[in-house]
């Protein structure tokens, strides 16, 4: 069994074996959004661990960011049978569902987000997601996302709002003008993954006013905007999964108490929880 849970910047990979053991890998991130068939299999191929098991008779659970229409999810069904030939089945699903079957509970409802290089939000009866909001991708919405803050930051930096210490260390440190970012982010493939990078800065100066501003301004705007829309929001603990979550947990647990949003769990990475729900008995 192959289970992999792809964002856009990164996929991780379990491969179960027979014996139970298991194998943790990664790969970039795939998005059907950006990538065809041909680009997952060239990404595929250069991992020894997913080579060296092309030709094995697998069963792959597949979920993934961009994975919400039949055509997308086809585009990386294709992609992943070119690869692995002798595949049982492979059944391709949404980032979201992998973060539901991640971090909830089967049969009590709850409310889960992913914040991680996107983000979006839904809401799960304990049986099925019943609401989504959100996922809309960087350039309309995301908020609070690494792309969104990134590019918050970026803006920021070209127009001399950040403070000198940051400013100084991202035009020295980094080598970043004008003219680089730019051509980064308008005329080079993946602009959420390079933007998504930037949320590196905030880590770094994480206890700089200016960054625990723009952060919490983000948070407020994804908590309003999204689970506050979401059905009796206050009666359901709020689970969260992603780099940009568990990085930034305090403050983001900060905005959800002042919004009177229950906090439930919080995770960076989706995967141990779901080898644990596919080895369970259905």
């Amino acid at each position: 069994m192959i289970i992999c849970e792809s964002g856009s910047t990164k996929a991780d990979w379990a491969i179960v074996q027979d014996d139970n053991q298991i194998i943790y890998t990664e790969t970039v991130g795939i998005n059907p959004l950006f990538h065809d068939g041909a680009f997952i299999y060239t990404e595929l191929a250069k991992n020894e661990w997913l080579a060296a098991i092309k030709d094995a008779p697998v069963s792959i659970f597949y979920y993934g960011t961009s994975c919400s229409s039949p055509a997308r999810n086809k585009i990386v069904q294709d992609g992943l049978a070119s690869f692995f030939t002798k595949a049982h089945s492979i059944e391709v699903q949404h980032d979201l569902d992998g973060a539901v079957f991640a971090v909830a509970t089967r049969g009590v409802s709850s409310m889960v987000s992913i914040l991680g290089t996107g983000s979006n939000a839904c809401f799960y009866d304990g049986q099925a997601i019943t609401q989504q909001i959100g996922g809309n991708g960087f350039i309309i919405s995301d908020e609070a996302s690494g792309a969104y803050f990134g590019k918050v930051l970026i803006g920021d930096f070209l127009n001399e709002l950040v403070p000198a210490n940051m400013h100084r260390y991202m035009k020295e440190e980094m080598h970043l003008t004008r003219d680089i970012l730019i051509d980064s982010i308008y005329r080079k493939p993946n602009a959420n993954v390079y933007l998504a990078q930037f949320t590196k800065v905030l880590t770094l100066f994480k206890e700089e006013t200016y960054v625990q501003t723009i952060l919490r301004a983000g948070f407020q705007l994804f908590v309003r905007k999204h689970i506050c829309r979401l059905p009796n929001y206050q009666q359901y603990p709020a689970h969260f999964i992603g780099s940009i979550a568990h990085h930034f947990q305090d403050i983001l647990s900060q905005v959800c108490n002042e919004e009177r949003v229950v906090v439930g769990n919080i995770i960076q990475k989706p995967m141990d929880g779901l080898v644990k729900f596919h080895r369970q008995p259905s």
